[in-house]
């Protein structure tokens, strides 16, 4: 049995994570999958938008601490390099949009997760988000350092690291971690038909938003206003645009 799994529904690929038994914590194999179907949503022209869930009772609890236990130092850190930039930072830098379904615990590397993706919808009766790494005795490793900075400050993300605190859906949505919060037996439903309503946009329109988007966040002024050209430009080529972007994209993101 396939530990993630890929499904298209029209012009939405989903991606579920299919360990409930071990609240689809990640091993290298997981991870593996994971990109791999990840891979598959970005070759595809016809998938335009891709949803991340997990089945069961959790979204992801992070890394399989059962796989660690006794691997020895440097067998921990490959795996946390492929889960940090071989993974995460992938779907941070993914070229379509991309939606994180929480619809229960999103705990260390599975908050890490959801926090990659462009958006988040959580469940507003089981949704359960934290970093109990600390209480653990480690880290954060896979961008639970920096990634919360950008959309809570740096107060907000050290009260949540180094407290290990887990909080609601309405606290995370309330602190602007998290998009929507959507009754539970409607959350997929409601997901899947945002991600159908942006499918409707052109593709290449959703690619060249997010690209500029996401390379202005923390460029300097000129640079904003180079990248902002480059969009109009690349909006009134006409032929040859896609072909243009797809260059653009596969210098940006390809690792």
């Amino acid at each position: 049995m396939a530990k993630v799994e890929f499904e298209r529904d029209g012009k939405i690929g989903i991606i579920r994570l299919n360990r409930p038994e071990v609240m689809n914590c990640f091993d290298p194999e997981t991870l593996s999958q994971f990109k791999a179907h990840l891979d598959t949503a970005r070759a595809e022209k016809r998938v335009r938008i891709v949803l991340i869930c997990g089945n069961g009772r959790a979204f992801s609890a992070g890394m399989d601490l059962k796989y660690a236990k006794d691997k020895d130092a440097e067998t921990i850190r490959g795996v946390n390099y492929q889960g940090l930039v071989e993974t995460f930072s992938y779907l941070q830098d993914f070229p379509k949009p991309t939606i994180a379904v929480v619809d229960g615990y999103a705990l260390g590397g599975g908050f890490e997760l959801a926090l990659s993706c462009d958006f988040r919808f959580a469940s507003k009766e089981q949704a359960i988000f934290g970093f109990p790494e600390i209480n653990l005795g480690i880290l954060p490793t896979w961008g639970g350092l920096f990634l919360p900075s950008d959309l809570i400050g740096i107060s907000r993300t050290m009260e949540l690291v180094l407290t290990g605190e887990r909080i609601d859906a309405e606290t995370a949505h309330s602190m602007g971690l998290v998009n929507k919060v959507i009754p539970h037996d409607q959350l997929f439903n409601q997901a899947l038909q945002y991600a159908k309503n942006l499918a409707r946009k052109g593709l290449f329109l959703l690619q060249l938003a997010k690209y500029i988007l996401t390379k202005s966040k923390h460029a300097a002024h000129q640079d904003r206003l180079e990248l902002t050209t480059l969009a109009a430009e690349l909006i009134t080529m006409g032929t040859g645009r896609e072909a243009r972007l797809k260059s653009i994209l596969n210098k940006t993101y390809l690792k």
